[in-house]
């Protein structure tokens, strides 16, 4: 009996960063897509990737230690936001030069390189939520670590 239990509480953790993973995909494309018909099932796909990418995170050697607590998903939550406003950031200045005619926005949607725009939509908002979805989990575990400390 206590080891179902066991399982039950090992599996909480992931299912409440995916949960949060999910809740904050949605709102993402429920604000930027149209209703056209296509908002499922890419918001699907895109909540496939981003909970494919948190897996692989929370359970890689390499980033686990790094990033294995509530500081270093909050870092990681910062870090991303202010690398996607440096890359946005890029990307308007390149845009403008290349398309004058255009607002800055616009403008930096238009540059077309692997660092472009999908790189600054890599890091923020996708780095970020995977982060944010870290780091509702690692309070999770650290519930979960009081609670079997108290046992």
């Amino acid at each position: 009996m206590e080891h179902s239990i066991l399982n039950r509480l090992s599996v909480l953790p992931d299912g409440v960063g995916l949960i949060a993973l999910g809740v904050q995909a949605y709102l993402l494309f429920r604000w930027l897509m149209p209703d056209d018909g296509y908002r499922l099932p890419i918001s699907v796909l895109g909540f496939v990737v981003l909970a494919s990418c948190a897996l692989y995170m929370w359970y890689s050697e390499k980033i686990t230690q790094k990033i294995n607590d509530l500081g270093g998903w909050a870092a990681a939550v910062g870090v991303s936001v202010l690398l996607g406003a440096l890359s946005f950031g890029c990307d308007m200045l390149v845009g403008i030069i290349n398309y004058p005619g255009l607002s800055p926005f616009r403008a930096a949607t238009k540059v077309g390189s692997p660092f472009g725009f999908v790189l600054t939509v890599l890091l923020c908002p996708g780095f970020t939520m995977v982060a944010v979805a870290g780091f509702i989990r690692a309070l999770v575990l650290r519930g979960e670590g009081d609670q079997s400390s108290a046992r």
